[in-house]
């Protein structure tokens, strides 16, 4: 039987679209119909780029979830990327990024989706 070896992940994955940007903290809320598989279709986005979110937050209030989720170590484009994949989910009826903490690219907050 073969033995288990511990493998150490790789600390970020690279930006090769926009290789000149510095890693940063973003920020998500969510709003999305309350739907069995919403949550696992979100953090997939995120779990396909090797990413785990700092800290997520639900909630669920007359059928509608609110969802608040913390990342870091991706790079501003990479995070409006996946906030547009958020967007084009069935379920999801908006999407808020914001970057938190130092950020040299943009520093607004940007609506990618309104009901």
């Amino acid at each position: 039987m073969p033995h288990f070896e511990t493998v150490s992940p790789a600390p970020f994955r690279h930006d090769v679209w926009s290789v000149g940007n510095a890693h940063c903290l973003s920020r998500y809320q969510i709003l999305a119909e309350a739907e069995a598989d919403v949550l696992c279709r979100l953090l997939n986005l995120f779990a396909m780029q090797y990413l785990i979110p700092q800290q997520v937050s639900v909630l669920q209030q007359d059928g509608m979830l609110m969802v608040n989720v913390e990342v870091g170590g991706m790079t501003w484009h990479r995070a409006q990327v996946i906030g547009e994949k958020m967007r084009n989910l069935v379920s999801v009826c908006s999407v808020e990024l914001e970057p938190m903490g130092n950020l040299h690219v943009v520093t607004e907050v940007v609506s990618l989706a309104a009901s």
